[in-house]
């Protein structure tokens, strides 16, 4: 065998520490991007944090931008606008509204004291309930965990049954319903222990002949029974703590135009401390000036990465709202068919950097505060040449369920043909899913009297 040794040039695409640096800080959210910052600047001597700005010079600087903006506007007509500038649109945060949780709740109203045998078993037994109240744990990992016998346990689920809101502590839902119902109750408690399919098929007539009584008696029964509250846990708050968003970009409107405006007060910004590194270079010893030089390398990298950040973060936004302009300018309810591929495509960029520049960032705007992949929306076939948005099908079962005869109500069979009459074509079982994740119940729980 004869072995010969030649040369081949080829090329590489190597993924260098300031390309993936460029790539980690492209996907940081706010919060995630000012505690790098605050990292960096604790390891790197020559780079200082501009001091944290009150709300006040806040308030400044967002007036004098506007006044810019405002100068700049009469000479630029490309940028095209939505929003009322009167509105203080950079002080507004959106957070979830501070609740009582279900176990603080519960805990409050146990009958006995913290020193009583009991309290200690209650309470971790009220631990266990789900986010909908119920106790959904078997009796042996019970005993167990709250270090009880089993008639300590029985006591301690029956007093957490007992208590407001009706229905909590319930194995099953049956048993929830049961605790909401009083005793005297009884033809309410026998539909819920036997006739629970036939209730939710509407089956009155069926029930009333199995019960033994009126059609008018066990339609009644129905309606108290339709009237509880399957998931009595699910009014009370997430024992989480309240998690604010603070908008990465705002869409400002002026009378004929509009601006995407970044929101750069949810991060320090970095600057070299010039003073330092001359008197740091003035030492005359190579290996301070060698180090002194490779940390300003990395601040001003750093400082590249957060711009490019920036200006990628905007082009982004800029062509989400112009893509999805109507639905900004209020002339439609809806989001039209919107890929990331399609913003790609319109800013020159890879579809993996769109997906990035997107990742837990929000846009603010006179509907609300978002997430930008809100606006990213899938479509589905019609007869038109754009297709139609999961969005824009959403808005339109649920304008034709409030317009729909009450007495007649459509059926998602009914729903679907409608929506087919109007170019979108759509399954049932589409006009099911998205009837659900509107909150919209059944047609024969949108009858009239029912």
């Amino acid at each position: 065998m004869k072995l010969d040794l030649t040369q081949k040039t080829s090329q590489t695409l190597a993924m260098t520490q300031q390309m993936e640096l460029s790539i980690r800080i492209l996907e940081m959210d706010s919060l995630e991007l000012a505690q790098y910052i605050q990292d960096f600047s604790l390891e790197n001597p020559t780079v200082d944090l501009e001091a944290e700005v009150n709300a006040e010079s806040v308030q400044n600087q967002r007036e004098k931008k506007l006044e810019w903006l405002d100068a700049l506007s009469k000479n630029d007509k490309q940028n095209r606008g939505y929003y009322d500038p009167s509105e203080n649109l950079l002080e507004k945060m959106t957070a979830a509204p501070e609740f009582e949780t279900l176990a603080e709740h519960l805990l409050h109203q146990l009958p006995f004291g913290k020193k009583d045998p009991m309290y200690p078993i209650a309470a971790r037994l009220i631990g266990f309930l789900d986010e909908d109240g119920y106790l959904r744990v078997s009796v042996n990992e019970l005993t167990k965990a709250c270090v009880c016998t089993a008639e300590e346990l029985k006591e301690a689920i029956s007093c957490v049954q007992g208590l407001e809101p009706a229905g909590v502590g319930a194995r099953d839902m049956m048993e929830c319903l049961l605790l909401q119902l009083s005793e005297e109750d009884e033809i309410a408690r026998r539909i819920v222990r036997s006739h629970l399919d036939d209730l939710a098929g509407d089956r009155i007539f069926k029930m009333a002949k199995l019960l033994g009584v009126d059609p008018e008696e066990a339609s009644a029964a129905a309606g108290r029974i339709r009237g509880l509250n399957p998931k009595p846990g699910s009014g009370f708050g997430h024992p989480d703590p309240t998690h604010y968003v603070t908008p990465n970009v705002v869409v400002t409107k002026f009378p004929d135009h509009y601006y995407v405006l970044p929101y750069e007060f949810s991060y320090p910004t970095l600057s070299l401390n010039q003073s330092y590194i001359d008197q740091m270079l003035q030492t005359g010893d190579d290996a301070v000036r060698e180090y002194i030089e490779t940390k300003v390398k990395q601040a001003g990298w750093v400082q590249q990465c957060i711009a490019n950040r920036t200006k990628t973060l905007l082009q982004v936004s800029k062509a989400i709202v112009a893509r999805q302009e109507q639905f900004f300018f209020g002339e439609r309810p809806y989001l039209g068919v919107l890929c990331m591929s399609d913003i790609a495509a319109d800013l020159g960029l890879h579809e993996s950097t769109v997906s990035r520049a997107v990742k837990n960032k929000y846009l603010q705007c006179s509907h609300g505060t978002f997430p930008l992949k809100y606006f990213f929306v899938q479509g589905t076939r019609t007869s038109g040449s754009s297709g139609a948005s999961s969005h824009e099908l959403k808005c339109k079962i649920r304008e034709l369920v409030e317009k729909e005869d009450k007495r007649a109500p459509l059926s998602d069979q009914q729903l679907a043909d409608v929506l087919e009459a109007e170019g979108m074509n759509i399954s049932r079982r589409a006009v099911a899913k998205y009837r659900d994740e509107l909150l919209i119940p059944k047609s024969a729980y949108r009858r009239a009297g029912k």
